[in-house]
């Protein structure tokens, strides 16, 4: 629930404005909600550790390759681009030292957000079918696999987040942590 939360304070915060001149003044009237964003997001990263295991356990002798091939796409690429999304919101909204936030600074790392963004939903995206495919043959694997399906085409999507309305965004990343929610409750069943 800590992802939804955080795509859901995202979308509270109005597109950052194409005139660079007005960056600055966007980050001040939004400074709040971004920390929000980025408190709740290293949070999610955090509580996210344990559902990976929980989705494939390594020690389990019939846990499926796909499924730990999932599980190591998640902790090594998918984690660490969480964190870094988490540490460029940051930078928008504490200071670090006396070093000066400029307009080329703030350019960069909300283009570097949005970059590393695109490259979670992929991963995502490819992490979420590999799971799904796997799940397959448990009790409840064919709602899994169906709703693993769809999830994995709204990641797809999300990843042009550039392209898309906020809402449509909105709609598209909330596919993860609801299918998060969905595999996790079929597995207790």
């Amino acid at each position: 629930m800590l992802f939804a939360s955080y795509y859901v304070v995202f979308y509270l915060i109005p597109s950052p404005p194409n005139e660079v001149s007005q960056l600055s003044k966007w980050i001040l009237d939004w400074k709040i909600y971004l920390q929000i964003a980025d408190e709740i997001l290293i949070f999610a990263v955090l509580a996210f550790i344990p559902s990976i295991y929980q989705l494939a356990n390594p020690w389990r002798k019939e846990e499926p390759p796909a499924a730990l091939f999932a599980s190591g796409l998640i902790f090594l690429l998918v984690l660490p681009m969480f964190v870094l999304v988490d540490l460029l919101i940051g930078r928008l909204v504490y200071p670090v030292n006396v070093y000066p936030l400029g307009e080329e600074t703030i350019v960069f790392l909300l283009s570097l957000q949005v970059g590393t963004m695109h490259m979670i939903s992929l991963v995502l995206a490819l992490a979420i079918l590999l799971y799904s495919i796997s799940f397959r043959k448990r009790k409840g694997g064919g709602f899994v696999f169906a709703f693993g399906i769809f999830a994995f085409g709204f990641q797809m999507i999300a990843s042009y987040s550039w392209i898309l309305s906020p809402e449509l965004l909105l709609v598209c990343q909330l596919s993860f942590p609801i299918w998060l929610v969905f595999v996790q409750s079929v597995e207790q069943v």
